[in-house]
């Protein structure tokens, strides 16, 4: 039985220096459980992982954004075709790049925080999850990120969090994942949210 089938997935990815072994797995366990899921970033051009792996975002983080509001059809690099318009669930990918890339762009942040206003789920891992707290996500909330990542650390201290160290957290439909390890932690949590959301 596909618990996500019916469902659309985001995963936005910082445009180089992406954490493939957040990536890959994430990417595998939605498709798996018949979610259509779509990758996003800030250009269209392949991205680069950390580890030299490749990946080719299937929409711009600005088409997803357009995708909320209900314009169907959108160009992207493979000519152009229907966006479903609603993303039942937003995982934000950390790695190198998710710092100079992610954190500070206002798209990242309109996406997490429209998804979440609409009562669907969104996560972040590693060092993308300073990605939430920009979208003001994490108030008062016990999150965890990348041990040891002291600019991840303090992000989240401005955005007024509470770090803990924990694999993975979550509260009212919103995930904070340690690293690529806690990933097997997170997927069946998050896919059961996403599950419960509502198609529209």
């Amino acid at each position: 039985m596909e618990r996500l089938a019916g469902k659309n997935v985001l995963i936005i990815i910082p445009k180089d220096y992406y954490m493939e072994s957040e990536l890959d797995p994430i990417v595998e366990s939605m498709k798996s459980e018949g979610a259509n899921v779509l990758v996003a970033s800030n250009k269209l051009k392949e991205a680069i992982g950390m580890k030299g792996g490749r990946t080719n975002p299937d929409v711009l983080i600005v088409d997803a954004v357009e995708g909320i509001t209900g314009d169907s059809y959108v160009s992207a690099a493979k000519g152009v075709r229907q966006i479903k318009g609603v993303f039942h669930g937003v995982i934000v990918i950390g790695g190198n790049g998710a710092r100079s890339y992610l954190w500070k762009d206002e798209l990242v942040r309109l996406v997490l925080n429209d998804r979440h206003r609409s009562k669907m789920v969104v996560a972040a891992i590693g060092s993308a999850v300073p990605c939430l707290g920009k979208a003001e996500l994490l108030q008062n909330l016990e999150v965890t990120t990348e041990p040891g990542n002291k600019k991840a650390i303090k992000e989240l201290e401005n955005a007024r969090a509470i770090i803990v160290d924990e694999p993975v957290t979550s509260h009212d439909r919103v995930y904070t994942v340690q690293n690529a390890e806690a990933i097997e932690a997170f997927l069946n949590p998050f896919i059961e949210d996403v599950a419960k959301t509502a198609l529209k």
